[in-house]
């Protein structure tokens, strides 16, 4: 993190930013793992909209949520009930949670030697799904809506909403109105950084990326987009689709013990093409990768 301070001194001045805490994207190819931020362009309104039936309370609290992201100095605004970007919805199904949020970043693919930011990256896409039954719904969108704004992970600790804790999460968004603006470190130095802002990069053997390598030629040659990146809480996934909505999908596993331990990285298939292509995965490695919450 120290390199990422170096290279954008608006992240320094910050001081206690909480980037250390995050968990990157990844992306693995030619043996190369490279270990990147993303997060949305903020030269554009990011469309929001509701999924299924939300009651107006439920539309209040996401009201109020988006505004107080909005003021908090990042530089993004939201354009409500438009679609293509950020999806939330109450469900019934949650059992395990209030809530689980993923955001999908795009990239152009690796980075060229020397190069500070993973080419093109941006957000393109996030799903909050929130417990319909939650009594806090306003500040568990707060604590979500961080998530789908690319802070992915749980600060240790600090003057921010992605903590790990729910009671902590919610004594610090229980103050936040708009007499109290919110004031998020985790998210400002998110913000203070290019998006792709490469955080490690890790020599692998070819052999660990191969998989990736073998899906990124099947897709050029099949006209697929991407890749595409997401990351959860142990796990993520790396993507190509078509217009279709078919993927070429595979599981990433270890990606953060691959900075000390570069064979723990493993990828494998995780959809019935990349299967056909490389070869059946564990069955553990055909679960979807945890979400951040």
């Amino acid at each position: 993190m120290r390199g990422l301070e170096a290279r954008h001194p608006a992240l320094r001045a910050l001081g206690s930013h909480r980037l250390a805490d995050a968990r990157p994207y990844a992306l693995p190819l030619g043996g190369d793992l490279t270990l990147f931020l993303c997060r949305w362009p903020t030269e554009t309104p990011i469309p929001v909209e509701v999924e299924g039936e939300a009651d107006p309370a439920q539309r209040e609290a996401l009201a109020a949520a988006l505004r107080a992201w909005q003021a908090a100095g990042l530089g993004v605004r939201f354009a409500p009930d438009e679609a293509g970007g950020i999806r939330v919805s109450w469900r019934d199904d949650l059992v395990t949670s209030q809530a689980d949020t993923v955001a999908d970043c795009a990239v152009q693919g690796p980075p060229a030697a020397g190069e500070e930011e993973v080419p093109g990256a941006r957000l393109v896409g996030a799903s909050i799904h929130l417990a319909r039954a939650d009594p806090h719904p306003r500040e568990t969108l707060l604590h979500e809506l961080g998530h789908a704004l690319g802070f992915q992970g749980h600060a240790a600790s600090g003057s921010t909403l992605m903590l790990a804790r729910e009671a902590d999460v919610l004594a610090r968004a229980r103050r936040v109105s708009d007499a109290s603006p919110l004031e998020d470190s985790a998210l400002r130095g998110l913000y203070s950084v290019p998006s792709g802002a490469i955080v490690a990069r890790v020599r692998v053997s070819r052999e660990q990326t191969r998989p990736a390598d073998l899906l990124q030629a099947a897709a050029e040659e099949r006209g697929f987009l991407g890749p595409f990146a997401r990351m959860g809480d142990r796990v993520g996934q790396l993507w190509w689709a078509d217009g279709a909505g078919r993927r070429l999908t595979l599981r990433i596993e270890g990606s953060l013990p691959a900075l000390e331990r570069p064979a723990a990285l493993r990828l494998v298939p995780a959809s019935p093409e990349a299967q056909r292509l490389l070869g059946p995965a564990p069955a553990s490695a055909l679960r979807p990768p945890g979400a951040g919450s």
